[in-house]
């Protein structure tokens, strides 16, 4: 992908369109772009073919906005991601049509640990103190805001659009765990060591 952006960053510089000193900031626009975007073209084309593009705007808006303040497992190739992402939706339009379970507690639990364990620090980006209470501030707005929404839905008799709404916190509180794990591991490492250092000084 990215010798394809080079070549079209390339032939821009080329037409006189960009300046050739300003190639890789760029190239590295184009590239987040895209990886943040081809995922969602290709889910919503595939909502389209399902017959579903409703339902998967119910899984895919809230899951990429909220997921942007919240944090969570982030693949390192944009291949990876892809593959996770499209595969993480499909499983949702599965388990809703085939699970019959009950979609509000789900939510809540999901909703609750997304609160508590959010923002997730990224190692790509670095948030400071007055960052992650802004992210964390937002997170919780968001998830409240979808809470009622489900009500909302379910009040008007709408509940099975409400449970791709479900399943869309659902997803981002299972591209949690993978993180919190980590960070908990790595505390106990890090506490593990400052005891060992502190037992030899004595």
């Amino acid at each position: 992908m990215k010798l394809m952006l080079s070549k079209v960053i390339g032939w821009l510089i080329q037409q006189k369109t960009i300046e050739s000193s300003d190639r890789e900031l760029y190239e590295y626009a184009l590239y987040s772009f895209l990886v943040s975007n081809i995922p969602l073209v290709f889910l919503v084309i595939a909502s389209i073919l399902l017959g579903k593009l409703l339902e998967g705007m119910l899984i895919v808006l809230p899951f990429m906005i909220i997921r942007k303040f919240c944090g969570g497992y982030h693949a390192k190739h944009v291949y990876t991601c892809f593959i996770l992402s499209t595969g993480l939706v499909l499983s949702g339009f599965y388990i809703v049509n085939y699970l019959n379970c009950n979609y509000f507690i789900m939510m809540v639990i999901s909703g609750i640990s997304i609160m508590f364990n959010s923002p997730i620090d990224s190692h790509n980006k670095r948030l400071d103190k007055s960052e992650i209470k802004l992210y964390k501030r937002i997170t919780e707005m968001l998830i409240v805001s979808i809470i009622v929404l489900y009500i909302i839905l379910f009040i008007i008799k709408c509940s099975y659009y409400a449970k791709y709404l479900a399943m869309s916190i659902t997803l981002i509180a299972i591209l949690q765990v993978p993180c919190i794990v980590k960070n908990r591991v790595l505390f106990f490492e890090q506490n593990k060591q400052k005891n060992v250092v502190s037992c030899k000084k004595y």
